[in-house]
C-alpha cells in the first residue's frame, strides 16, 4: 500500500521522520520530558528516539507505523506516532502526540490533527483509537473537545509503572 503525500500544516512542514531526523526526534522528546514522565516516571533513554520508531505491536508489520515530524522555523517542534489498520482494518492507532513545551496552547496539536485526521480518511482509515493516562487530565480534555469519546477503560503495563487509562475512539 502507498502512502500519500502528507498534508499542510500552517506555519509548519510535516514530514515522515527517518535518517538525520531521529536526532532531532530525541531532543524533542528531551524537550518534552514532562510528558514522559507523568507517563513513565522517568525522562526519556538516550535511545528513545530509536524504539519510537522501531518499537511496533507483536505481529504488526512496522511498514504500517508512521512518526510524522511537524517542522517549523524553530526545527522540529511536534510529532505524532499513528499505527495504520491496527487494532483491526480501517481503524488508526494514534499513540502520540507530541508537541513542544514553548508550541503548547497556540493551536499547532489541533491543526496536526485535523489534517492527520483528513490523511487516514483519504487512506480509507474509518475510526482512530487511543489511551489517555489518568494522571493526564488535560490530554483527555483536548480529546474530548475534538470529538473522541470514552469506549472503556484499561490498565497500562509499562516496565516500572502501572496506568490506568481511558480509552478514546473517533469515528470518521
Amino acid at each position: 500500500m502507498t502512502t500519500p503525500d502528507l498534508p499542510l500544516v500552517e506555519g509548519a512542514q510535516l514530514a515522515l521522520i527517518s535518517g538525520s531526523a531521529v536526532e532531532e526526534l530525541q531532543v524533542l522528546l528531551e524537550r518534552c520530558e514532562d510528558f514522559e514522565v507523568l507517563v513513565t516516571g522517568h525522562p526519556p533513554g538516550p535511545y528513545a528516539a530509536q524504539a519510537l520508531l522501531a518499537d511496533a505491536p507483536p505481529d504488526h508489520p512496522l511498514r504500517d507505523k508512521f512518526v510524522i515530524g511537524a517542522w517549523t522555523d524553530q526545527g522540529l517542534t511536534a510529532a505524532v506516532e499513528l499505527l495504520r489498520d491496527f487494532p483491526e482494518r480501517h481503524v488508526w492507532y494514534l499513540g502520540l502526540l507530541l508537541v513542544a513545551p514553548e508550541d503548547r496552547g497556540q493551536g499547532l496539536g489541533e491543526q496536526i490533527l485535523a489534517v492527520v485526521k483528513a490523511w487516514i480518511i483519504a487512506q480509507d482509515g474509518r475510526a482512530i483509537r487511543l489511551i489517555v493516562q489518568e494522571q493526564n487530565p488535560a490530554a483527555l480534555r483536548f480529546w474530548l473537545r475534538h470529538g473522541f469519546v470514552p469506549v472503556g477503560t484499561a490498565t497500562q503495563e509499562l516496565m516500572d509503572r502501572t496506568n490506568q487509562v481511558a480509552r478514546l475512539e473517533l469515528k470518521l
